[in-house]
């Protein structure tokens, strides 16, 4: 009985210490089941070593998210890598699928970042409707990236619209879902446009 209730115990650690819901609260609001959790997180970090070690450059502007074992990659890379950097990641046993997000690259103030996502998690922390826990967000020069499973379309609206509104964001891309539903299929790599406007 007590290896069972530790392994149960070193699941949910590994759990929060791997994924951005890193407190008790957050696993709970993520409505993801432990099993899938803790199969997300140890993706997440298979996925996250796998380009360093076929010994890529420039992964630390590279994200990876993971929900119910399909990827999303997020970040500056150059072109040259990043058809790479999906084949590294489709190989990986357990993704199931891959959605790259890649950003032109834009002088930024790394500070100016930093304000924005403190200002997008208070949004979304004072939004009705929405569970900021479930949401995971990767901001690059202005630029908003929405990760993570929803409850519904309304939760989704409201979580893309408390980002919208959020000084300093220039532009808000959503790769959201409901938890009961699928993520849409795999879609081409998405690459920032240099102009951008809300």
């Amino acid at each position: 009985m007590y290896r069972s209730v530790f392994s149960l115990l070193a699941g949910l650690l590994l759990v929060m210490g791997l994924t951005a819901c890193a407190t008790p609260y957050g696993i709970y609001a993520d409505k993801r089941p432990i099993e899938v959790l803790k199969d997300d997180a140890m993706l997440r970090s298979k996925v996250s070593d796998a380009p360093k070690a076929q010994g890529f450059t420039g992964v630390n502007e590279l994200t990876v998210h993971s929900y119910f074992g399909k990827v999303f990659l997020t970040g500056e890379l150059a072109e040259t890598q990043r058809t790479k950097a999906v084949q590294t990641t489709q190989g990986v046993l357990g993704v199931k699928s891959v959605t790259p997000h890649w950003f032109i690259s834009m002088k930024a103030d790394a500070g100016g970042d930093t304000a924005i996502k403190l200002r997008l998690e208070k949004n979304l922390v004072s939004t009705d409707g929405v569970t900021s826990s479930r949401i995971d967000y990767v901001v690059n020069s202005g630029r908003v990236v929405l990760l993570g499973v929803v409850d519904n379309e309304a939760e989704r609206s409201s979580a893309i619209k408390a980002a919208r509104r959020t000084h300093g964001v220039r532009s808000v891309t959503s790769y959201l879902f409901i938890r009961d539903m699928a993520p849409a299929p795999l879609q081409p790599p998405h690459t920032e446009q240099k102009t951008i406007s809300i």
